[in-house]
């Protein structure tokens, strides 16, 4: 089963730039770590809020691009992973794994 592991800035102040190398070899070992054991599908950093488009439906089915994410709350998805587990709970026991700054969201994708 197929699991996106969503990264969320939970809206504080981001760490410096040296407070975040550490955390950012976190990343890398969790990736490569996910990557020995088969589990990796992918994974990506996204780009800033401040650079995100939103396309919205209007009320008589036309549709308005805006500037920003979504929703607006200082909360903010920036990245990703997709897994391959057996289990939600084994999902989980890798979310757990993160850098504990990140908030991380688990979702189980839909598979036709």
């Amino acid at each position: 089963m197929k699991y996106m592991l969503l990264i969320v800035n939970p809206g504080q102040t981001p760490p410096s730039e040296e407070q975040m190398r550490p955390v950012m070899a976190q990343f890398q070992q969790l990736t490569a770590d996910l990557a020995a054991q088969g589990k990796l599908v992918h994974s990506a950093r996204l780009r800033p809020n401040a650079e995100a488009k939103t396309v919205k439906v209007n009320r008589d089915g036309s549709r308005t691009i805006v500037d920003g994410p979504f929703t607006e709350t200082k909360e903010a998805v920036g990245g990703y992973y997709m897994i391959d587990c057996v289990s939600e709970a084994d999902a989980l026991e890798w979310a757990k794994k993160f850098p504990p700054y990140f908030q991380i969201e688990v979702r189980q994708v839909w598979e036709m």
